[in-house]
Order: C-alpha cells, then structure tokens, then sequence
C-alpha cells in the first residue's frame, strides 16, 4: 500500500466492459494506496505499489494479487483484448501479464516477460493484432518490437528530443501509427512514428498551456484531443480539415491533412488537473469529459460546448490520480490519493435540477413541507391560511385536502413517514394518517390556550406525542387519547432563552431531549426535573437530532447546530448518561441523522447547500442547491428513490434522485486511508487473525484500521487533533474489559490526547467505541470573566490558548496501578514532560519536566530493568542519548540523568532496546547520519550508572534511517527513506547481512514489530506515504510481504 506517483499515464480507454447479465453491482472497491483502477471483462485488474491486484466487481473480493515491479511503482496498466495480455509499466520497468478469465484456469495472472528499459515509459500498446508491441519513452522515442520473434528492435526517435511527461499513442497498425506527446515546456507534439525511418514527420505543434502537459487524450468520434496541465487547465483541441470527408481518411492522412485549432480553454480546478476521461454512454452521446485534480475534484465538461456541467469532490483532502469510463455498465471508477478505489453511477455525475412544484392557488403562501412514506399523496404542504395539501404526482397538481384557520402561521408539525401531527398557536393539535387515497384526521387534542412551541412523535410504536407550552412545560400525551386524556407525565425544562425541546428520543421509561440552546437532557417519567444535563453541550444554536445505535449497547448519537457529533452511552441503571466523543465534522451546520444502509448519515447544511454526507466513507453522498438551513424542508429515502423537498421563495421545490445515484456509489466500510503522510503507526492486537493497526497523520486524524489480504478496513476515524499527530502510545489495559486499550496521542500545537479504545463483535461485525477521556494543551486554557445570564450552567467562561511553537515528537506510557498513568513526552522545545492521568477522575495534568538535551527531543522509551526500576531513554537532535532513572517522580525535584552518550552526529530518529541480563543492554539506534549503531552499556540505578561497554557502526542504508527493532532469536530489522527493509542477525554488538526487500511506501517514517501467529513470526508494520505489513519468520531467516 503505497502513495501514488506524481507523473502518470493512467487509463486506457481501449478496454472490454463487463457482461450485462447479472452486473447490476454498484459497489465500491478499495484498497490503501492504490494508483490505477483498470477495468477488464470481467474482473478489475489494480496497479497498487508494484503489485497488480485483480477485484471481482460482483462479489467486490480481491481475487488474485501478483508481485511485479518490487519496491517500485506502476504507473500504467493497458488491457489487449486481442491476445488477453495485460500491459504494465511503472519509470523504467515493463512487463507482460497474462490474464485467464475462467474460474476453472487458477492462477488468472500469470507473469509472461519483465524488462529494465533503458528510460521511462510513458505508453504502449499492442498493434497489428498483436504482432507488435510499440513502447513510447520519455525522450520522445517510439520502440517497436516483434512479439513473435528474436527481431531486433526498431526505434523511431521524434525530430523533437525533449523529456515527455505524458503520451498517447494512436493507430492499430504499424503504417498509421501516430503520437500524441506532452512536453516539459507546455507542448503538444503531433507527429507520425514509422519503422521507416524517412516516413517520420512532425504534424502539428500545439501550444498554448503554461505548464507541464500532464495528460493527452483523444476522442475518435468528435475529432477532439483533449490535455490537461500544470496551469489548472483542461484544453479542447479541434481537427479541421476542408476535402475529404473524415470517415474516409487514415488516421495518418487525418492528422497530416487537418488544422487543429483551440477549441475550449477550460478552468475549473483550484490546482493542477492530472488526467481526463471520456465518457459516453451511448454512440448517439455528445460525450463528457471528466478531469481529474489535485483538488480532488472531478470537473465534468461537456465536449461540445465546453461548458461546466457539474463538479464535485471525488477523494477529499487528496488527488484524483485515476479513472476509467465503463459504457456498459455506466460506471466511473476513480483512485484517489488517500488509497480508496470509488464507483460512480452515471447518474450521480451530473447535478438533479430541482423541480418547482407550483402551488396555484392565489394567496397561498407554503409554510411547511413534509413527506410521507405511505398514502397516495407523497408530499404534503400547509399554507399561511390553514390549508393542507398534497401533491397529485399523476395530474402533477396540489390538491387541498383539509383546512382549519388554526394549522395557519406559527404552526409546527412532526411525522414518522405514516403518522403526520400539527400544533397550532392555540394549543390545538391534529393527528392525521396518510390513506390510500387521501389524508385522515385520526384525532384532535386542545392542550391549553397557548402556543406550543413544538411538537415530537415519540415512543418505539410512535403512540405518544411529546408537546412544549410556555415557561418550558412538556407534556407527554398519548396520539389517539382525544382531549379528556390526561398526559402520562410532564416535564420541565432548564431555564433558557428559547425553552423549547428541538429533538426527543424514547428508551422505555426514560427521555433523551436536545433543545434549542444547544443542552442535552435526560427524563425519567417519575420526575419532572432532568435527571442530567449537558449545558450548551453543542453550542448555543441548538441540538438537532438524537439517533440510537442499532447495534444495541446503550449507545446514542446527538448532533447539532455547531457541525459536530457526539456519541454517548446510558449506564445500565439508566440514570446517567456518559459523553464518550465529540467529533468535528467540519459541515456547518447538522440538521439531522439517518441509518442508511447500515451507515450513520449526517444531513447538513453547508453554507446554501444541503448535503447529505456519509460517515463511514467520509464523503458528501448529495448535494442540493436550496438557499441554507432557516426553511421548512424535509427529505426521505425509500426503495424507489431520494426525496429532497424544501421551500425556498415562497416556492415549493422537489429535487429526487434513484437510489443507486446517492448511496450504492462505494462499498460502506472501505474508503481508503489517510489523505497525507502518516507519521506514526501501533499495532494494537489481531481481531479474527486480522491485525489491528492505529495510525496517525499529518491530517489531523487517527484512524484504526483492520488489515486483510492487501486492503485496510477503517473501522474508527478519530478527530481530536487540530494539527498533526506526531506521536502514538497504545496500551492494553487489564483492568478494563477485554478487548480495551489505553490510547495516547499527541503532536502540532502542543496538544496531548488521551482516550479509551474498545473493541468488540466478532467477525464482519466490529463495534468499535473511542471515548475521550481528557486533553491537555501546554499553555492550556485561560478562564474569562463570569456571566450574568442565570440559565447559562457553569457561568465561567474557558477559551484556549493553545501554544503553535512546540510540538511533541514521540510519547510513552508508565503504568502506576489503580488506573493511574505517567504520560511521558518528548517536546521540541528541549524538554521531556511527565503527565499525571488518572482514568477514574478524568485527570490529565503537567507533573515534571526534564531539561537536558538543549535541542529537540525526538524519542522517550521506557523500560523496566530486572529490578523493577522504571529506566527512561531519550534521545534527540544533538544525537545524544540520555538514560534517566524514572521510578520515582517528585513534582518540585530536579532531575538529573544516569549519564549521557553521544552517539550519532546527528539526530537519533529511531531506537530499540533489550536486556543482555540484570545489569547490561544492548541500544540499537537509527539516525540522520545514515548511521545504524548497536551499542552495549551498562545501566546501574543504585550507582547512578550509564557506561559503554561496546559498539558497532555501519551504514547500510543509502538515506536517513527512520526505524529500527529488536527481535527475538538475535535478530533486528532496520528500514530508512531509501524504502529498503533489512534483516540483521546479531552477535553481541556485531550485525551480519541476512536479507532485504524493497518497500513500496515511500517517505518511510518508522516501522513497528508485533508477535505473529507462532514463536517465530514476527508483524513488522512499515509506514509513510501509505501501511506496508511484512511477516519475519526466525526460522527462515527471511521477510515475507503479506498486506
């Protein structure tokens, strides 16, 4: 699992679609890392690192995976549907797959031919039905070789030497071969490569763009040539010609003959645009073009008139490398930087307009919308007079349904899809049904003469009603009771500015209510007070929707008005609710959450956008143009499609969609990995022999994902973090529940984190719950002055000031009993810091601090020496190691060192340990100096004593070394930026050469080791720009790649 390469040649268009019988799949393959997504017939064939992947599109299984490039990139994959051979190339490397597409023919890739070349390899392709294979380099050279004999090869060197950052070759036969070539300096090259070498001739110089020439495509039915480039640019080039008709014309004459002129100068993207594709879905089909960015958007042109039809963000937060258009299915299949493979139905690509539904009538205001999922009328609309309607979708007219004067301004409603119920400023409240045929009012209730503020249908069977009065009185009545029935309990809420619940949710006797200033409350029906609350938990502009898991455990979600999430759990006892995350989503403003598939969906508002956004494959699902959230809208999803209805200018608008266009576009559960580079990774066990890893990037989140079979399924995403996250400690904790773990994170902005992670489920089914225990900001908060609003819980006011100079590099954790912890940190502004956290009391507090280094602190490790005592090493710029004696802390004792050693010239970015017996150890160490050191001293608390005994240099690597380890069986690993993993058998302080392989991650930032599944094996997680897991057998002596 690797990151892509920048300079690519993707997707070739000349592939086979799939079978229409029984490809009715819409799902979505990933897997972390990925650089190109090929489709064949059937399967789809993935370029991942130096591995080709093959996918099953039905079953959405990765079928067979074959190593062909080791330690280097594919850059292109071509599919000859003549002779069934797969291309693949990536820098210098070629090779030649064979691909079997019968079940019964095991295995479907078979390696025929790998070669070196002697540049890169910017296209090929077979011709003349296979006999030739024609190759075209990076210097603008054509070589063409005989595939069924020794011949000596042919190459057709352009008139044009320069370097090439893309081409396209054109023709199926050796006489029309004709090139499409992208240079450094913004051109487009044009010109006709022969085995003859007096037959080559530059057609057309095509300039016009301001930067590299990233891609070039061409469109045989409009004549088009279409590039993309480093200006932000998608350019449409024309071929015109004046005699002949073009049908009639070989390709060669047709280029030799023709004018190409500027057809469209197209901007769309925010930065550099890598690639385009062509999609039609029919031959009658004026065609799109989709360009692919850095943005990670999709731009969508229409290649006749260029405009914009629609765009959208395909892989947030990273590039949009690949894509391929498959007509017969009517899919787009697109890679993104993050290592996600996603598949768009064609009817996800272009923007629904929204329809106006005209409300006829004169006078008629529309004031509130619902939609019902039952009844022959699916929309219903009450007027400014009282009056209700519904939508005829045959006649395509509101029809009025009932009125009272009543159900006019100041009205609101509720509904579960069948039961429909309206409050009135009066105190009135109507119960309607959705018929068959029309609306039925099942009953009414006069509550008291005053308004009621809202109105919530509650309770599993939805048999009650939950209504606000004045002064925050809440009755709990029942639907069908009529008004002699007296309510079932009643409730109050706190003192506030807008007393009045925005959300309810049922859970046998108890009430979960979220209200308009933003406070989460819990009811009993024996009391009318709250049994908890959580002031302003999400901001002062209201809590919007509460949602309980399905999978049971007594969890809840809330969201609201702040754009963050929050997930609780109800104690057994049911009295107290416990807050365990509370997650920034970034979108403004939620308005509500739905399961969806199984999935948790947030619907927002996004500045005058509606969206509906997945969180588990975080991305937005739906988009709608309606002028913000300050509306009466409402949306719903049904087998038969997705409703969005809203007033928007006193207009009614619909906006409906098929399903497969919103939520069948990606396959829940796999979305990919990080969008930058991750700088730490930790093992944190193995679920169903699967392992478990935790990782944290550069982009602000931690994400813990399970490994299987070359694909990563992220099962959490954690947010807690406002810079990146540097540093990660894990911790099983044994007097928790199994399957708990001690999570500590830290990084940018002197931020430090600590949460719980549980895990449970068996199988396909994990449940996965991260509760936040506390954070710690080294300049920590700053208390403003008190309030004078009595409603307001908690009258004094904290805002952060957080510290943006110093960032922690690396942390560890000392177990202290009881559930309390030492957190030790190393800083980049010369210090080592130790935090007091207490599990039981939610505390997290500044201890100690240790200054020796007088630079930045790259790494603490902490072990226990055979007596028991804690022994702490850190390590830093000045490439000097320290050894501190950390057993007994005192908060106003200064601390000094066991000793020091300075060992490389530089700084120390990796370290491992093991004792040789009660007194001695062995340090292996990896530094900026390319330096791999094993060192032997002698370490005495009771003496206070650090002495050298012995030690190894070697420098084994070709750059800096980012993470070493210790094995058992005298063995240790060592890998660096040069992305070569290597095995080292150890005799005392001397290291021997076992074996190496290369790494497909590139920008290694260390590596982690867990036990196997034997004695003897050994997990070794690589990571960087992308997770690599290896498997060490102590036996073997050898390194084996498994994910």
């Amino acid at each position: 699992m690797t990151e892509f390469s920048r300079f690519i040649d993707l997707l070739s268009q000349d592939h086979c679609g799939y079978s229409k019988e029984g490809r009715n799949s819409k799902n979505r393959l990933k897997l972390p890392r990925k650089q190109f997504v090929y489709t064949t017939s059937p399967p789809m064939n993935e370029g991942c690192g130096g591995f080709i992947n093959l996918y099953d599109f039905d079953s959405n299984e990765l079928l067979e995976s074959l190593d062909i490039f080791r330690g280097a990139r594919i850059h292109g994959i071509r599919y000859s549907l003549q002779n069934k051979t797969v291309i693949v190339f990536g820098g210098k490397l070629f090779a030649l797959v064979s691909f079997n597409d019968s079940e019964a023919a095991l295995p479907r890739l078979k390696l025929l031919q790998k070669s070196n070349e002697a540049d890169w390899i910017r296209d090929a392709k077979f011709v003349n039905n296979g006999d030739y294979l024609v190759k075209l380099t990076s210097h603008n050279k054509v070589i063409i070789e005989k595939t069924s004999s020794e011949a000596e090869n042919v190459e057709v060197q352009g008139d044009e030497q320069c370097i090439l950052y893309c081409g396209k070759i054109l023709g199926e036969d050796l006489s029309q071969l004709t090139i499409l070539a992208g240079t450094v300096f913004g051109n487009i090259l044009v010109w006709a490569a022969s085995p003859s070498q007096q037959d080559k001739c530059l057609f057309h110089r095509l300039t016009g763009h301001n930067g590299v020439i990233f891609s070039i495509n061409y469109d045989e039915v409009s004549r088009t040539i279409i590039s993309t480039s480093d200006d932000r640019s998608v350019r449409f080039w024309s071929l015109q010609y004046e005699d002949e008709v073009p049908n009639k014309l070989s390709l060669w004459s047709l280029f030799q003959r023709s004018k190409i002129h500027p057809k469209h100068e197209l901007y769309g993207h925010e930065a550099r645009v890598w690639n385009s594709v062509i999609i039609r879905q029919n031959q009658c089909d004026s065609g799109l073009v989709a360009s692919l960015g850095e943005d990670s958007r999709i731009c969508l042109w229409d290649l006749t008139s260029g405009k914009l039809v629609s765009k959208f963000d395909a892989h947030p937060g990273t590039s949009v490398w690949a894509a391929v258009w498959d007509s017969r299915l009517q899919l787009l299949v697109t890679a993104g930087g993050e290592g996600s493979t996603r598949i768009w139905n064609a009817n996800h690509l272009q923007e629904t307009s929204c329809r106006q539904l005209q409300l006829t009538e004169d006078g008629q205001v529309p004031r509130l919308v619902i939609v019902t999922s039952t009844g022959y009328y699916h929309h219903l609309v009450a007027s400014q007079l009282g009056i209700i309607y519904g939508w005829d979708s045959h006649a395509q007219i509101w029809v009025s349904l009932f009125q009272d004067e009543r159900l006019g301004n100041g009205s609101v409603l509720d509904s579960d899809g069948r039961t429909i119920i309206f409050g009135t400023r009066t105190g009135a409240v109507f119960v309607f049904a959705s018929g068959p045929s029309s609306l039925e009012l099942l009953a009414t209730h006069q509550l008291e003469k005053t308004k009621i503020y809202s109105l919530h249908l509650v309770a599993s069977q939805q048999q009650e009603f939950m209504a606000c009065l004045d002064n925050g009185r809440l009755l709990l009545m029942n639907v069908l009771g009529g008004s002699e029935s007296p309510p079932r309990a009643q409730f109050i809420l706190p003192d506030g500015k807008q007393r009045w619940p925005s959300c309810v949710l049922a859970t046998q006797n108890r009430f979960m209510m979220g209200d308009r200033e933003g406070s989460f409350h819990l009811y009993s029906t024996e009391k009318e007070t709250p049994l908890q609350s959580f002031s302003h938990i999400h901001g002062k502009n209201g809590l919007t929707d509460i949602q309980s898991d399905p999978n049971g455990q007594h969890l809840y979600y809330t969201g609201g008005r702040d754009g963050r999430i929050g997930l609780w759990r109800l104690t057994d006892d049911q009295n107290q609710l416990e807050l365990l995350s509370l997650t920034n989503t970034s979108l403004g403003w939620i308005a509500g959450l739905r399961w969806i598939d199984k999935q948790l969906t947030y619907l927002a508002f996004q500045s005058d956008r509606f969206v509906v956004w997945s969180s588990e494959q975080q991305r937005s699902l739906m988009q709608v143009p309606c002028g913000g959230g300050h509306r009466s809208w409402d949306f719903d999803v049904t087998s038969s499609g997705v409703t969005f209805l809203f007033i928007k200018d006193r207009h009614i608008y619909e906006n409906r969609r098929p399903l497969s266009a919103v939520f069948n576009s990606s396959l829940p559960g796999r979305c990919g990995g990080h969008s930058k580079s991750i700088c730490r990774g930790r093992f944190v066990g193995f679920h169903d022999d699967s392992p478990l890893v935790l990782t944290g990037s550069e982009d602000t989140e931690m994400r813990l994902s399970r490994l299987d079979r070359r694909s990563a399924q992220s099962l959490t995403v954690i947010t807690k973090h406002v810079s990146s996250v540097r540093a990660l400690a894990v911790k099983e904790l044994a007097c928790r529940s199994a399957g708990t773990w001690l999570c500590v994170s830290a990084g940018g902005r002197a931020q430090l984190s600590v949460g719980l992670l549980t895990l449970s489920g068996q199988g396909d089914r994990v449940h996965v719950i991260h509760r936040d225990v506390r954070s710690h900001f080294l300049r920590g908060w700053l208390r403003r002055a008190a309030t004078n609003k009595p409603w307001i819980h908690g009258s004094d006011q904290l805002s952060l000031i957080p510290d943006p100079e110093t960032r922690y590099m690396d942390v560890d954790v000392v177990d202290r009993g009881d559930s309390n912890f030492h957190i030790i940190a190393a800083c980049s502004d010369s210090f080592i810091r130790i935090f007091d956290l207490s599990l039981e009391g939610g505390r997290l507090d500044l201890f100690h601090e240790l200054n020796f280094h007088n630079c930045c602190v790259l790494l603490v490790k902490v072990v226990a020496d055979p007596d028991g005592n804690t022994i702490l090493f850190s390590a830093g710029t000045d490439g000097r190691l320290a050894v501190w004696d950390v057993t007994v802390v005192e908060e106003d004792k200064a601390m000094e060192p066991l000793g020091s050693l300075s060992i490389h010239q530089s700084g120390i970015n990796s370290l491992d340990c093991q004792w040789i017996d009660l007194n001695r150890m062995l340090v292996l160490t990896g530094g900026d100096d390319n330096a791999l050191i094993c060192t032997k001293v002698e370490i005495s608390c009771e003496r206070s004593l650090l002495r050298l005994i012995d030690q190894q240099k070697l420098f084994p690597h070709a750059a800096q070394i980012s993470g070493v380890a210790l094995l058992g069986h005298n063995l240790c690993l060592s890998v660096s930026l040069d992305q070569r993993l290597i095995l080292w058998k150890r005799e005392d302080t001397r290291l021997t050469w076992l074996s190496a392989v290369c790494c497909d991650v590139s920008d290694i930032q260390g590596l982690h080791v867990s036990a196997g599944a034997t004695k003897t094996l050994s997990k070794v997680l690589v990571y960087g720009q992308g997770i690599q897991v290896f498997e060490v057998d102590d036996d073997s002596l050898n390194i084996a790649h498994t994910i």
